[in-house]
């Protein structure tokens, strides 16, 4: 045996040891994916309790099922296929479905500015609304160190001084024994962040003065003798200790109600079925201005689509010439609106707009001696749009039928040009019709995708002018799309209204987008 192969024979480990590395390689396959997987389980187990604790147990339930279902993937052989699926069925679920769901939830409740809480935290708030009732006393609150512990002193008014017994913060019993002292002084005070810091333990403090009356913290630096507004009776009836009167809740309208009818805010969320999407179809302030604003949005839509694709196939036609000299500089010129990120590019057009300083009128008035109010007059604020948004999409367009036209035969139009026929006959009888087949679906994506734009509507005239006859704030110029955020988030806050539009604009571009999957099926892909 030469020395080589001593070598790889001392080199080598010995068969046990091979057997004892396999073994361990084999057992780590086996447990690490399990170990990661329970780690993974409890601490999904963790955020569910923390979610379940704070009242979130519908976004408890998803993280629930979301860990089990991912446990059951990751550690199940026979799941294997799904390991690639679940992280994109996960996103979809996340991201798509969850936020569908949620609209839809919104748009059946009375979710508003006034109608934000729960019922049970409307009933707490209520319940914890105090007044002031006759010969009630304010007091100056000081919290004074006292070894580990504290003592509370109050000052009244007339300048009488109370000093409570040592409390433990936390443990303090209820009610806390006040003696009247000649003095407490206040060097040793607990400054505004210790007291900060204790407002939970200082909101339960009851401080009983020595003619009896109770005291209750009231702001950070003081207590007062005030008593709670309302009681509850056993049958869920609230009671005015003012006035008597009787709160009873109504699950109709949301809100506490007097025996009169008298609403008392903060209102609280329920369910309304669909009397959001009747308002928009059957209220007399509503229905009006929302049809109108939707027949608005389809012309719009359609007119952006239409004039923005015959500009973009004309000046596709134009480009395609094999005789044009600077074609490519051209393309770069019409194709800059693209460029430009929107925000800018539709601030820049609108101040070309301004009634005396823009650009627009200037030429306007030089040849024809007019200065239209672009933004005043609804038909011109809305011809305004129309130009701007024909302005953003047509480079789209053309260089979509720039790659059309290209795909098309040259012998084709040598035949036509030895037919004798010129270049209209070529475009009505040649281009035209073999480009309409592959682009019909890509005008009836854009269709969809205009009803979106609300951008536009917020950044060129921000839905002005207004509907005069309308509760809800709704311009003339605003789109579904723009409707909806403007009643979400300026005047009465509806959420639960926006979300009803955005549900029915939801519906109307699923179904375009279905239209435009089955004319993309038909008519083949489209390079």
């Amino acid at each position: 045996m030469n020395n080589a192969s001593q070598a790889v024979l001392t080199a080598a480990p010995a068969p046990r040891t091979r057997v004892r590395h396999s073994r361990w390689r084999a057992h780590a396959a086996l447990w690490g994916p399990r170990a990661i997987g329970i780690a993974a389980l409890l601490v999904g187990l963790a955020v569910v309790l923390k979610l379940y604790v704070s009242g979130q147990w519908l976004f408890g339930v998803i993280v629930l099922v979301t860990v089990c279902a991912g446990c059951f993937v990751y550690l199940q052989a026979r799941s294997s296929a799904w390991r690639f699926l679940f992280p994109g069925l996960l996103a979809a679920l996340l991201f798509v479905l969850l936020p569908i769901g949620y609209t839809v939830s919104l748009s059946t409740s009375n979710y508003s500015s006034q109608n934000l809480l729960t019922f049970s935290r409307a009933t707490e708030y209520l319940l914890t609304t105090r007044y002031m009732p006759e010969g009630a006393q304010r007091y100056a609150f000081a919290l004074l160190p006292d070894g580990k512990r504290y003592r509370a002193r109050l000052e009244s008014e007339a300048g009488e001084v109370f000093l409570s017994e040592a409390f433990t913060p936390g443990k303090a019993g209820k009610p806390l024994a006040m003696k009247q002292v000649v003095d407490a002084p206040l060097d040793a005070q607990a400054d505004t962040a210790t007291l900060v810091r204790s407002v939970a333990v200082l909101k339960a403090l009851v401080l009983q003065l020595p003619d009896g009356s109770v005291a209750q913290m009231s702001s950070l630096r003081s207590f007062d003798t005030s008593k709670p507004l309302y009681i509850r009776r056993a049958d869920g009836a609230l009671i005015n200790q003012q006035d008597h009167t009787v709160l009873r809740p109504n699950h109709v309208s949301g809100y506490y109600e007097t025996a009169r009818g008298e609403k008392v805010a903060p209102g609280f969320t329920v369910s309304v079925g669909a009397a959001q999407f009747m308002k928009l179809l059957a209220d007399e302030g509503m229905s009006e201005p929302f049809l109108k604003v939707f027949g608005w949005t389809l012309a719009y839509s359609a007119l952006t689509v239409l004039l923005s694709f015959a500009a973009g196939l004309a000046i596709a036609t134009v480009l395609s010439w094999q005789e044009l000299r600077w074609r490519e500089t051209y393309k770069l010129l019409f194709y800059l609106p693209s460029a430009v990120p929107m925000m800018i590019a539709v601030l820049i057009v609108k101040m070309m707009f301004f009634t005396n300083t823009g650009e627009v009128n200037a030429v306007l008035d030089a040849v024809f001696g007019i200065r239209p109010e672009w933004f005043q007059s609804p038909m011109l604020a809305r011809t305004m749009v129309v130009i701007v948004s024909v302005w953003l999409y047509f480079p789209y367009m053309m260089m979509l039928c720039l790659g059309l036209i290209r795909a098309i035969p040259a012998e084709l139009y040598e035949a036509s040009a030895l037919a004798g026929a010129g270049p209209l006959t070529n475009f009505t009888h040649i281009t035209l019709p073999l480009i309409a087949r592959p682009i019909l679906p890509v005008l009836v994506a854009s269709f969809a995708s205009t009803f979106n734009n609300a951008g536009l509507i917020s950044y060129l005239t921000g839905g002005d002018p207004s509907y005069l006859d309308t509760r809800d704030p709704i311009g003339m110029t605003d789109l579904l799309a723009s409707a909806a955020f403007r009643m979400a988030f300026t005047g009465g806050s509806n959420f639960g209204l926006a979300a009803a539009i955005s549900v029915l604009l939801f519906l109307i571009v699923a179904l375009l987008a279905l239209a435009s999957l089955r004319l993309t099926r038909n008519t083949g892909r489209i390079d």
